[in-house]
């Protein structure tokens, strides 16, 4: 799978900013009766944009591969 270079430069950057929070967070956010690490949290959301930013991509190129095969 090739990548493009503007979806490595939003991978790099959702690295650089799960980065950022795993040295920067660690305070814990209150749910309930269990306390939650903030930096899970962020983490976590992090990786569903990745995931996402991922599929889209794929999508796209799927899309792109079936218009030019139509013609």
């Amino acid at each position: 799978m090739a990548m493009s270079k503007k979806l490595l430069a939003a991978l790099a950057m959702y690295a650089g900013i799960a980065l950022l929070a795993w040295f920067t967070l660690d305070a814990n956010i209150a749910i309930g009766e269990r306390k939650i690490p903030l930096r899970a949290i962020t983490l976590t959301l992090l990786g569903l944009f990745a995931v996402r930013t991922l599929l889209h991509s794929q999508r796209e190129r799927t899309e792109r591969e079936r218009d030019h095969g139509s013609m």
